[in-house]
């Protein structure tokens, strides 16, 4: 089902409570409706890291470990920095990862396969010393967003003001990004990579709207009711998600369809407008000027013959189905997280648009390009002013390097949103790949790319400060 992916390892619940917790609201709702009709192997991990007190420019004394299990089960109530290693700033630069979805309850916040990569690079290693956020990740934005302008401020005022970059998962990004609308907070940050981040939002996070793709899509009355269900009790537990980061109708593809009600008990129901289901906060922040060029954007889709809306697809898609069942569903109500992402792929895929948006782009299935829970569209932040060319196939992804107004957009095929930090490859996808919106760039791990991207940017930066530091070069008029 398609909450398991957030009452799973990622929403760190387990399989087995949620059953049971599905089962006892399913029981009451049935009342009520007749009532009413992630062990460390790098040995400097074991040393652990230094909360942010102090000058970080030299190796304290007294190291404090990484949160125990039983500490990463509770709640931060304030945003934490953690170094990686003890090793001295020196003439580094602070790397800053944040953490996605409740990466907060992970040891390294699920950064550890990544840093593993990354600090083998000696590029790297020598441009960059690594520091950890962990932050409630469930509370609304608007709480923190200034604990992250204070945690930003404290880091910079302990490294020695130096330019920070920071790589952001998911909803990290928006909260990274949305602090920097702070000016001093902009000041401090140089860069910004994100991955998979929902710039603009995601349609999975619009209850209604998804309630009526149920309602539509679904013909057997048992699934209907199930993913009803689901839905309805993933965002009672998760409200912080739909009043955050639901779609911000960039494209005007939600629907205007009102009241609506499936006849059977407990199944998909609603009031499904474009007035209560936009999201007007995203939509705001997003309209208001803001230099991008500090934004490195990563997206990426699975690839999803479901959602390709080809006819002659119909005889495969049906003979793959028992494999579907036994390699997918099964280990995603397991609790597999790679495996109910593809399943939310196809939920999101399947999200039905405005009838005005379907006939001009020739298909109901506007959303196929998505990893799981951002649409590609929303991860590279495409600027919404009506004239961005919609991203609806494949094809789409040729035009789109000319259109985005970051500083670099990547895109990669076959990849889910855990992809960036784990380096999962879905059944048959390359050791390497290539970015999406150029193809002639040559192909690299992920890993490979955020390496190339990062040390790039670093290199420009530093070019620029010595041309900025330099006198005027007169040039010789006799050349």
């Amino acid at each position: 089902m398609p909450v398991y992916v957030f009452d799973a390892k990622i929403m760190y619940h387990s399989a087995k409570l949620f059953t049971i917790r599905k089962l006892a609201a399913f029981a009451y709702l049935a009342l009520t409706t007749a009532c009413s009709s992630a062990a460390f192997a790098d040995p400097r991990v074991a040393t652990g890291t230094l909360p942010l007190a102090g000058n970080l420019s030299f190796v304290s004394s007294e190291v404090a470990a990484l949160p125990a299990k039983k500490q990463l089960k509770e709640r931060p109530n304030d945003i934490q920095i953690y170094q990686y290693d003890q090793t001295p700033l020196g003439d580094r630069s602070p790397f800053l990862l944040v953490h996605g979805l409740r990466g907060e309850y992970y040891p390294t916040f699920r950064w550890q396969k990544l840093i593993e990569n990354f600090t083998k690079d000696d590029q790297f290693d020598s441009h960059y010393k690594v520091y950890l956020a962990r932050y409630d990740s469930l509370d609304r934005l608007s709480n923190t967003i200034p604990q992250f302008r204070k945690a930003i401020a404290n880091l910079s005022r302990n490294t020695q003001s130096r330019p920070i970059s920071v790589m952001a998962l998911s909803i990290g990004g928006n909260l990274v990004y949305e602090s920097m609308r702070d000016k001093d907070t902009d000041k401090a940050i140089q860069l910004v990579m994100s991955l998979g981040t929902p710039f603009h939002g995601s349609p999975l996070f619009c209850e209604d709207w998804l309630q009526y793709s149920i309602y539509k899509n679904l013909a057997f009355p048992w699934t209907r009711v199930d993913h009803g269900i689901d839905y309805r009790l993933y965002f009672h537990y998760n409200s912080m998600l739909q009043k955050d980061l639901k779609w911000d109708n960039t494209d005007g593809a939600i629907p205007d369809i009102g009241h609506f009600h499936s006849l059977l008990p407990l199944g998909p129901h609603g009031d499904l407008t474009v007035l209560d289901t936009l999201n007007t906060r995203l939509a705001d922040i997003n309209r208001l000027n803001f230099e991008k060029k500090k934004l490195i954007t990563y997206g990426g889709y699975l690839v999803n013959p479901y959602m390709l809306n080809n006819p002659a697809r119909t005889i495969e898609t049906t003979a793959i189905a028992p494999y579907r069942f036994f390699a997918t569903k099964i280990p995603a109500h397991l609790g597999r997280e790679h495996p109910v992402l593809r399943l939310l792929n196809r939920e999101i895929g399947s999200i039905r648009p405005t009838d005005a948006v379907r006939q001009k782009e020739g298909t109901k299935f506007i959303y196929q390009l998505n990893d799981g829970i951002a649409p590609v569209s929303s991860a590279l932040f495409l600027p919404g002013n009506g004239e961005t060319p919609t991203l609806v196939r494949e094809k789409d992804l040729a035009g789109m390097k000319k259109v985005a107004d970051v500083r670099l957009a990547r895109v990669f095929r076959n990849i889910d949103h855990l992809s960036f930090i784990d380096g999962f490859r879905p059944f048959g996808a390359p050791s390497k790949y290539h970015d999406q919106l150029d193809l002639q760039a040559g192909s690299k791990s992920l890993f490979g790319w955020m390496l190339s991207d990062l040390n790039d940017a670093c290199n420009s930066s530093n070019q620029l400060a010595r041309e900025q530091r330099s006198p005027d070069v007169v040039p010789d008029s006799t050349q």
